[in-house]
């Protein structure tokens, strides 16, 4: 059983090497990441991804079941660490098909499916609160959203169904898709925008 809904996005992002600064914005910054995962079946699917540090693109994924391409467009990582965090992206990524299969296996799912996860946190004008979010559709639906305040899985209004309820059930029994991912939007990642905003004030 899958006990992760971590995006594959959350470990390219999160590196330890220097922050890129090219090309961004002077307005609010910002970290977004974004897959879109198709399923034409419950044994198929492609993949594709990318992240984008204060407007500026700076990782891409494509893949084909386990033909699976990722890009840093920058050098954040050392190539050691890179090797890494591509290893544990392939990992969340079978993790990933592993609870589609899990909920059609429970639920029935009817193919082909596409689900897109849009995250990330932004770093208004000083004096106002960071704002973190995740939000998870289905065939251009909303489906379900992560409440960082709360640590809470939640449907979106109109999107009552058993497939909804078990796919709650399962990304709020466990404290990594909990916990560990309101510490990452809430603080990880606005931490790191933080960062990225002190080093491009000191570079400008």
């Amino acid at each position: 059983m899958l006990t992760t809904l971590l995006p594959l996005l959350l470990l390219l992002l999160l590196s330890g090497g220097t922050l890129c600064s090219q090309g961004a914005s002077d307005g609010p910054q910002n970290l977004y990441m974004l897959q879109i995962s198709y399923f034409p079946d419950p044994q198929h699917v492609s993949h594709q991804g990318n992240a984008s540090l204060g407007g500026l693109p700076t990782h891409l994924l494509e893949s084909q079941d386990s033909n699976i391409t990722i890009l840093q467009l920058y050098p954040l990582q050392e190539p050691e660490s890179w090797e890494l965090t591509k290893k544990s992206v392939q990992v969340y990524l079978e993790d990933f098909h592993g609870l589609v299969q899990l909920v059609h296996h429970e639920r029935t799912l009817a193919f082909p499916l596409t689900i897109s996860c849009f995250l990330g946190c932004e770093l208004p004008p000083e004096g106002s609160g960071a704002h973190a979010f995740f939000e998870v559709a289905v065939n251009g639906s909303s489906f379900v959203s992560f409440q960082p305040a709360k640590a809470l899985w939640v449907a979106e209004t109109q999107a009552h169904s058993r497939v909804v309820s078990y796919t709650l059930q399962q990304l709020n029994a466990y404290n990594r898709t909990r916990y560990e991912l309101q510490d990452f939007l809430q603080n990880t990642c606005v931490q790191y925008l933080r960062d990225y905003s002190t080093t491009k004030k000191s570079k400008g």
